[in-house]
């Protein structure tokens, strides 16, 4: 379990455990804070990391399913200008995915979303706080991001491989080994 739930050294995103900054909503999230326990007036708090990166998961690919299937059109409905260096934003996470910022997004998996939740936590919190958060914290929220409604144009997988899933067949390999040696 990851929380910085509350550590004031730490930026807002990683303090309320909401790296992508997502505000207040009605939103019924899972691992949500509500009010009255949640202090930050303006932003979402969750009671873990990983709940955080998903909703943040969940926000975007809902708006790139929606249409918005461009970094430039998501950047720019998750950080409006009147907000943010929206520009800046758009490329810094153009960059980090290795795209245009104007090509059509049409592959949603575990390797886009692990990308793409590096660069608006990177951007969004700051590199040095950004790293704190692990692949292990992304990986999770991806592996409960949930279904979607999808259309036939963009393919969505959230599927995540992970080092125990590669471990078994090691595990299984040496046991055989030593069970035949003794």
């Amino acid at each position: 379990m990851s929380s910085f739930l509350g550590r004031a050294n730490l930026s807002r995103g990683l303090r309320n455990n909401n790296p992508g900054n997502l505000v207040i909503t009605s939103d019924k999230w899972q691992g949500k804070i509500y009010k009255p326990k949640n202090t930050d007036a303006r932003f979402e708090q969750f009671i873990e990391i990983k709940y955080g990166i998903r909703a943040m998961l969940r926000d975007v690919i809902n708006d790139i399913l929606k249409g918005k299937d461009t970094v430039r059109k998501v950047i720019s409905e998750y950080a409006p200008a009147f907000e943010n260096n929206t520009n800046a934003y758009v490329n810094a996470v153009s960059e980090k995915l290795g795209v245009n910022p104007d090509a059509k997004i049409t592959v949603i998996d575990s390797k886009f979303m692990l990308l793409l939740a590096r660069a608006i936590i990177s951007h969004e919190n700051g590199q040095k706080d950004g790293d704190l958060i692990k692949d292990s914290d992304i990986k999770s929220a991806i592996s409960i991001l949930g279904k979607f409604t999808v259309p036939s144009k963009i393919k969505v997988d959230n599927d995540v491989i992970t080092s125990d899933y590669l471990l078994i067949p090691v595990i299984i390999f040496f046991y055989t080994v030593l069970t035949v040696a003794l």
